[in-house]
């Protein structure tokens, strides 16, 4: 290692890793699949460290390692565009319709890639924010459970900061609409005088 460079892991280990189960979280949600994730986070911080001198102190560091984050999602979602795709084909198996077998194994496995924040919410609120459009998401998650700022999730999503706020805005009450009708059949809310 380079003369300076311990210390320069040291307070890259002080200041980043913190934020390792946020990032996590976050790629989670990008790539929607645990391992994917796993490896988005390693190469995330792999990125942090190699730029780590480039990094105001004092700035958030949450929101610049989301950044990272993102761009390198989407620098493997690029790459993965322009490469063609392999698939194995067996020439000798004729073309069959998806088996009870195949049915329960992708349910499975549905199941065991479903993101983190859906713990944290019952099953129709997980729902419904799954119908958000992708980069309502992205703001809402950012905004309500990371707790960045409007600022911050405008430098994450590189967009301007009024449409970090509409597309914040716009999520929740997409979600309001849901959840109050929601409400309502199951009679947690009552219907509104007329």
């Amino acid at each position: 290692m380079i003369r300076g460079g311990k210390r320069r892991q040291r307070e890259f280990e002080k200041v980043a890793l913190p934020y390792l189960e946020a990032v996590y979280q976050f790629a989670h949600s990008l790539t929607r699949d645990a391992t994917a994730a796993e490896d988005l986070v390693q190469e995330t911080f792999l990125h942090g460290f190699r730029s780590f001198a480039r990094f105001e102190p004092g700035t958030n560091c949450k929101a610049w390692l989301f950044r990272i984050c993102k761009n390198c999602f989407i620098d493997k979602f690029r790459e993965k565009r322009r490469r063609p795709a392999h698939q194995e084909i067996a020439l000798a198996e004729p073309a069959a319709h998806d088996s009870p077998h195949d049915v329960a194994m992708f349910e499975r496995n549905s199941i065991e890639n479903e993101e983190i924040f859906l713990d944290l919410f019952g099953d129709e609120v997980n729902r419904f924010v799954h119908e958000l459009p992708e980069d309502f998401r992205q703001a809402l998650l950012l905004c309500d459970l990371q707790a960045l700022t409007y600022e911050e999730i405008a430098g994450v999503l590189e967009i301007p900061i009024g449409t970090v706020r509409s597309r914040i805005s716009r999520a929740r009450s997409f979600l309001r609409e849901r959840l109050e009708g929601y409400a309502r059949e199951y009679g947690y809310l009552k219907e509104p005088r007329r």
